[in-house]
């Protein structure tokens, strides 16, 4: 099963996310504006299975000197995906393409990823690890590892490499022996994050699945094996970002998974024996412009500590997504945010580009009919009155094939007669567009649908998939045509899955009741030719003439049936003459039986 990954770049200029459809999206968080959409070719067969981002001047095709950010974060953004067959690929924002790939490492699914400028990238599968020189495509060291590894972390010097599944080692790099292991947690842990404090002591901020509490953990070699600190959750942890101040105060901002964001700000020197509370809380409603009665929560999906108490934060549902940064500086520990639904904004400005607006349907409303040619057709009640030039067009057999520019725009104008229907539930519009059955027409309907209707006409597809014959056929054509043009969309949006499971479940039912009925089919089919088979015999057999009688007429053949008088005298003649040998003959047999 393919899961989601998501992370803020080093320096929180691009957002990358990789969905449940394979593809890696990125966003420029300065602007919010969706920036590039990569899909690979075996995205499906080999999906990935992790990501980190990475900065190097040294990787790809194009190694050009570039100059070195302010922010100490030099080179181009890139993007390290591991996947499902074991190769790590490298993806280059400037390029929008893969430009370095390093195989013949893991020939298992690489588990996790690290990177840290100057110890270069860390890889692990169930049975090794592999440090890579990515610049040169090729591995420093490997070794072996005996657990399946879910998160990995680097120190900022290089030397120690930390791994968790519940427990936590220390590695030594050069040595590839662990150094010292912690209790860990309960479940698995998903986030290590290496902290250096003020007083030269260095510090690790786990995070595991099914905890809601962060530990902290002194790696010297004198500390104790438990938690020397540990940071109280009101729900499970989603992301964890840590920041450090001139002073020595460690800023921790934890994203829960029911979408609120929590800052923590403590000072590691010691053991704490209480879990901390957070400093400041965050939450985000949506504004719905109705009544301030009714607020809907926007989820926080991650953030990213910076300085001054500064975070970027994401909120949203991908694709819908919005970027924003924000001072967690509050007189009271609760700060709660009004902002806009990115979906609905976007939406707004999708509309305000294309100029299309959604018609207001009222009851007095003349719809047109689909050619567009005959004029608007008023409907009085249930009953509409089409005029018999439109009859004697749907009855016509030899109607010349239409030109791809005549079906666009019939497309278009159905497309916007079915805007009306879903709008306004007019069963009788419904069936006028969805009972069409050229392909053509169809696709070219679909192409030009907003995407806010496409769950609604799956739902008016699902309920004419479960009628009769000629219904089901009809929904078919239209589902293949909504899944080739917005599947994408269908994946990415979380509340299509309610709406494509009883169509789901209705596939499976009948799916099952083909083997049978083409067991069923072939079975009559088979005793029908031999029926047929038998029939044609025996009407064969009652069909051939028991006699049959060649009749030649006397008056044109006579004289070859009777012949002549002379004949007739002679034959006469020759018959008397046998007549009086005969005896003799006769005498003769005798003759010959006595001797």
């Amino acid at each position: 099963m393919v899961l989601e990954y998501s992370s803020f770049s080093n320096c929180g200029n691009l957002y990358a996310h990789c969905g449940t459809d394979g593809k890696l999206k990125l966003w420029d968080t300065g602007t919010g504006n969706f920036k590039q959409e990569y899909t690979p070719n075996l995205h499906l067969s080999s999906p990935y299975t992790c990501l980190i981002w990475i900065s190097s001047d040294n990787v790809g095709p194009q190694q050009k000197k570039r100059k070195k950010r302010s922010d100490g974060q030099g080179g181009s953004p890139l993007v390290v995906l591991g996947t499902q067959s074991g190769s790590i690929v490298v993806y280059s924002v400037a390029e929008g393409s893969i430009v370095s790939s390093l195989n013949d490492g893991h020939k298992s699914p690489v588990l996790c990823l690290s990177w840290e400028k100057t110890a270069d990238l860390f890889s692990c599968t169930t049975d090794k690890f592999v440090h890579w020189d990515v610049t040169n495509k090729t591995m420093r060291s490997k070794w072996k590892n005996g657990e399946n590894i879910t998160a990995m972390a680097v120190t900022r010097d290089g030397e120690m490499l930390i791994t968790a599944a519940r427990s936590i080692k220390c590695w030594n790099v050069a040595t590839q022996t662990v150094v010292k292991s912690f209790i860990g947690h309960a479940s698995p842990v998903f986030r290590l994050l290496p902290v250096s404090s003020s007083t030269g002591d260095n510090y690790l901020i786990s995070a595991a699945q099914n905890d809601r509490l962060l530990s902290a953990w002194c790696l010297s070699a004198s500390a104790d094996s438990n938690a020397v600190g540990s940071f109280l959750l009101s729900d499970l942890a989603r992301s964890v970002s840590v920041d450090v101040t001139d002073e020595g105060l460690t800023n921790v901002v934890t994203v829960t998974q029911s979408g609120v964001l929590h800052l923590f700000s403590h000072q590691l020197n010691g053991k704490s024996k209480k879990p901390l509370k957070p400093k400041v809380t965050v939450t985000i409603a949506a504004d719905t412009g109705q009544s301030k009665t009714k607020v809907l929560p926007l989820p926080v999906l991650s953030a990213q500590m910076r300085s001054q108490l500064r975070a970027h934060i994401v909120y949203g549902q991908p694709p819908f997504l919005a970027f924003e940064t924000i001072k967690l500086e509050h007189p009271t520990n609760e700060l709660c945010l009004v902002r806009k639904d990115p979906k609905i904004s976007l939406t707004a400005r999708q509309e305000a580009v294309t100029k299309v607006r959604a018609p207001e349907v009222g009851k007095d409303v003349q719809y047109v009919s689909v050619n567009g040619s005959l004029g608007p057709v008023k409907r009085k009640g249930k009953e509409s009155d089409v005029p018999m030039e439109q009859r004697l067009e749907n009855l016509a057999l030899n109607q010349p094939a239409a030109s791809p520019s005549s079906q666009q725009t019939k497309g278009e104008s159905m497309a916007h007669l079915l805007l009306q229907g879903l709008q306004s539930k007019d069963k009788n519009i419904l069936q006028t567009v969805l009972f069409g059955r050229d392909e053509a027409v169809i696709a070219q309907t679909v192409q030009r649908l907003p995407v806010q209707v496409i769950s609604p006409l799956v739902k008016e597809l699902t309920v004419l998939l479960q009628g009769k014959t000629f219904t089901n056929q009809v929904a078919a054509t239209w589902l293949k045509a909504v899944l080739a043009a917005h599947a994408g969309q269908l994946l990415a949006d979380p509340e299509a899955v309610a709406t494509v499971a009883p169509l789901l479940g209705m596939v499976e039912t009948r799916r099952g009741v083909v083997a049978p009925l083409s067991r069923l089919r072939g079975r009559l089919d088979l005793l029908l030719h031999q029926v047929s088979v038998a029939d044609r015999h025996t009407t064969a057999a009652e069909t051939l003439p028991l006699v049959v009688l060649h009749d030649q007429d006397s008056t044109e053949e006579g004289s070859d049936t009777f012949g002549s008088e002379e004949d007739e005298n002679d034959s006469e003649e020759r018959w008397d003459e046998l007549s009086d040998d005969e005896p003799e003959v006769v005498e003769s047999e005798d003759v010959e039986m006595s001797s």
